[in-house]
C-alpha cells in the first residue's frame, strides 16, 4: 500500500471513475448529488461513492481492481471515508459481505429502525437481491 492516496474526486473528474466502474463494477455511475472517494496509486485502485438521501448517508458503488481484491484496499479506502463523517452511513450490502462491514464498525438494522426515505430505498433495492441494511453510527467510531 505504498504510495497509496486517499482522494475525495471532484466532480470534473467523475468521468474517470465512471470509466473504472465500467470496467471493474459494470454498473453504476458517479452522478452531481454524490460524493466520490478513491484509492490511487497511478489509477484508481479502489472507489465508494457516498450518496446523500435528505440528511442521510448512503455508502454505494464500493469497488476495487480485481488484482487488489482480498488484500485490504477496500477497507482502507472505507474506513478513510467514514472518519471524516459526522453522522451516520447507511449501507446495503449483499448477505455474503455482512462480515466484511462489520469489521468495519458496521451493524444490521432493521428496516423499521431506519429513516424512512433509507427503507424506501433499501425496500427498492433488495428486489431479486439478498441484502442487507446496516449502518454505521458516529458511536461506533
Amino acid at each position: 500500500m505504498k504510495n497509496l492516496q486517499f482522494i475525495e474526486l471532484e466532480k470534473i473528474k467523475y468521468p474517470l471513475v465512471n470509466q473504472f466502474y465500467k470496467q471493474v463494477y459494470k454498473k453504476g455511475v458517479a452522478s452531481k448529488n454524490e460524493s466520490v472517494f478513491i484509492l490511487w496509486q497511478k489509477e484508481i485502485i479502489c472507489s465508494a461513492k457516498l450518496k446523500k438521501l435528505d440528511d442521510h448517508l448512503l455508502l454505494t458503488g464500493v469497488a476495487c481492481q480485481p488484482e487488489f481484491r482480498g488484500q485490504g484496499y477496500a477497507s482502507q479506502l472505507i474506513s478513510n471515508l467514514l472518519s471524516l463523517q459526522e453522522q451516520a452511513v447507511y449501507c446495503f450490502p449483499y448477505a455474503h459481505l455482512e462480515l466484511f462491514y462489520r469489521k468495519l464498525g458496521f451493524v444490521t438494522l432493521d428496516t423499521n429502525d431506519s429513516p424512512e426515505i433509507i427503507q424506501i430505498r433499501f425496500n427498492k433495492y433488495r428486489q431479486n437481491r439478498e441484502l442487507l441494511l446496516m449502518v454505521h453510527s458516529i458511536s461506533s467510531k
